[in-house]
């Protein structure tokens, strides 16, 4: 076998599926990718065997189990990198392995196991260190859970067309489609399965099935993921809505220490769809820093934005009035009021006298809330 020649056969043909997949041919891309594996698996497991050292073994290993991961063949994929792993494979290279391995692990953890999901139902998978063979931290999962349930209502609320509610409870003719429902989890990976009051006997304007409440969230929180914010903002064009979906998903994201994957696995028009959010907090903090700049259309109006210097301070959260500002009591006393934004009041709940870190810009004499973190 000429290594070299089948390993440029098996990235054209892998190539090629990619050009079908973009065209939605996705048989088509499916077969060539199919076809790809199987060659560029069969050019690692020979580089293996003839021991061609390092790094080209590592690298071939890798890049089967890549297409393998394409093809859907997660198991595969964890064989290969197992191999790739317990070779010498430079430390950056070991490093991808390892990622790669984390997301098969978190497909495994998407994987329904004999669970049949209803289209009106949705799949939480919590996943990383810190989640044990059924235990976790509480805090950990059930305010995850807590958090996609008022983002999956806030969602409900603006595609009924509702102004965003700064407070008190859900309008009574949404309650019905407002009322969460969990099953009790699975173990290992801690997920699961949540629906919402029918909507089949609930009429609303501008949707009529709780999939497309959760298509709704799945598309944004995809966009997060890939730093897209100016489509998230085209798809939620309301403010206060915008502001706090991004808010709201900075809370589900990972913590990088306990827990590392957090998906949401759906039925849509009888197929299935997994979403995965990777993003570390800090890098949904570093698009929350961004998000007013998106809202802008004045090009001046941008530059003096992103010339300001935005302001941090910690200390104790507490005292909230009627206005829409928060007191911020520093280590030196200092009592400080912030104004919340109306999307982020939903957040900042969460933080009552609690240590927090606080990111703020200054309006005028006006401190208003950008970003938030427990201390």
């Amino acid at each position: 076998m000429d290594i070299r020649e089948v390993h440029n056969e098996a990235m054209y043909k892998a190539e090629l599926g990619d050009i079908q997949k973009y065209m939605r041919n996705l048989d088509a891309a499916q077969n060539l990718y199919e076809e790809a594996y199987e060659l560029e698996k069969s050019v690692a497991l020979s580089a293996l065997e003839k021991q061609l050292g390092e790094p080209t073994i590592s690298i071939l290993l890798k890049s089967a189990a890549s297409l393998a991961m394409r093809c859907e063949l997660n198991r595969d994929a964890e064989k290969l990198i197992g191999l790739a792993l317990s070779g010498e494979p430079p430390r950056d290279i070991a490093e991808e392995l390892r990622n790669m391995l984390e997301t098969v692990n978190f497909r495994r953890h998407l994987d329904l196991k004999g669970i049949v999901l209803q289209e009106d139902e949705v799949q939480l998978v919590i996943a990383g260190r810190g989640v044990g063979y059924g235990y976790a931290k509480s805090d950990d999962v059930l305010n995850r859970v807590e958090t996609f349930q008022k983002m999956a209502v806030r969602t409900i609320e603006r595609k009924a067309g509702r102004v965003f509610r700064k407070a008190g409870s859900i309008p009574g003719e949404l309650k019905n489609a407002c009322q969460p429902y969990i099953s009790a989890p699975n173990a290992a990976s801690m997920a699961f399965r949540m629906k919402f009051g029918s909507l089949a006997s609930t009429t609303l304007a501008g949707f009529s099935r709780f999939e497309e409440v959760i298509e709704d969230i799945n598309d944004n929180i995809e966009l997060i993921g890939k730093g897209d914010l100016a489509a998230v903002r085209r798809n939620i064009v309301d403010d206060s809505y915008f502001s706090n979906f991004i808010g709201l998903t900075k809370q589900l994201a990972p913590d990088g220490e306990n827990v590392n994957l957090f998906g949401i696995t759906s039925i849509t028009q009888g197929k299935e769809r997994m979403v995965q959010l990777t993003s570390h907090k800090s890098e949904i903090s570093s698009i929350i820093k961004h998000a007013e700049i998106i809202a802008m259309t004045d090009d001046d109006k941008k530059k003096n934005l992103i010339e300001t210097n935005h302001e941090n301070i910690i200390g104790i959260l507490s005292a909230a009035d009627n206005l829409g500002k928060v007191r911020i009591t520093t280590n030196k006393g200092e009592k400080i009021m912030i104004s919340v934004p109306d999307g982020l009041s939903d957040i900042v709940k969460n933080y009552w006298e609690e240590e927090v870190s606080i990111i703020f810009q200054s309006k005028g004499r006006k401190k208003v809330l950008l970003d938030i973190d427990k201390v």
